[in-house]
């Protein structure tokens, strides 16, 4: 299974938790993901590229989702740079280095790992929303992962199994 991208994990729980903000993450989709988190991370009212001001953006599901999981591939990120480090201690600069220069990616979890992320994920955002919101899009971002790579639909739209 390939890696999934966090822009089109971003699209598809948006799409499928607040698709009126599907403008929004299109709008974002045409920066660098480092530039989209440190625009997200910013606070106060500022000129915008994109159209709008920080405090239209206030209170979307979008700018929560998006820096979740980019916290979640940069935990990854480090961790597998960690192992790799101990493995290869000479290699620990160039990895790091390498670590942050593509698109944000998110590898294939198991069960256990979903299951640990969710929590993580739940842990986090119920300090910044309601526990059924946060309950929400924690499992939206962890039925998207299980699924990894793969951009077909999900959910009720998508094809149902064979039975």
């Amino acid at each position: 299974m390939a890696l999934a991208a966090v822009r089109d994990v971003v699209r598809d729980v948006v799409a499928e938790l607040a698709p009126e903000e599907l403008p929004l993450v299109d709008g974002l989709a045409a920066y660098d993901d480092s530039i989209v988190v440190r625009k997200l991370r910013r606070s106060g009212p500022r000129r915008e590229p994109l159209g709008f001001s920080w405090g239209e953006v206030v209170g979307l599901m979008t700018p929560v989702v998006w820096l979740v999981l980019d916290q979640v591939a940069e935990r990854l990120a480090d961790a597998a740079v960690e192992r790799a480090a101990r493995k290869a201690r000479g290699l620990r600069r160039w990895l790091r280095r390498g670590s942050r220069a593509a698109a944000a990616t998110i590898p294939p979890l198991t069960e256990d790992q979903l299951a640990a992320l969710r929590q993580d994920i739940l842990d986090q955002l119920k300090r910044e929303l309601e526990e059924r919101t946060a309950e929400q899009i924690a499992d939206a971002i962890v039925r998207r992962l299980a699924r990894g790579a793969d951009p077909g639909p999900a959910g009720p739209e998508g094809p149902s199994p064979a039975s």
